[in-house]
């Protein structure tokens, strides 16, 4: 399963993609303004379409 964790570069988000990966079959991509997010967006500023482009490239499960 593909699943994607928006803010993952964050503390909380972190956190969260942490346990997401401790889970079998598991694949996690990292969503957020870090130069190194599998997906990059920033969450304050994207617009709508971008964001809904950015999701439809990733293709997640979740």
């Amino acid at each position: 399963m593909l699943i994607l964790v928006l803010g993952a570069t964050g503390y909380l988000g972190g956190h969260i993609a942490e346990g997401l990966r401790a889970l079998p079959g598991a694949r996690v991509l990292v969503g957020g303004r870090s130069p190194g997010a599998d997906v990059p967006v920033d969450l304050a500023s994207a617009r709508p379409r971008d964001l809904a482009a950015a999701l439809a490239a990733a293709a997640p499960d979740a």
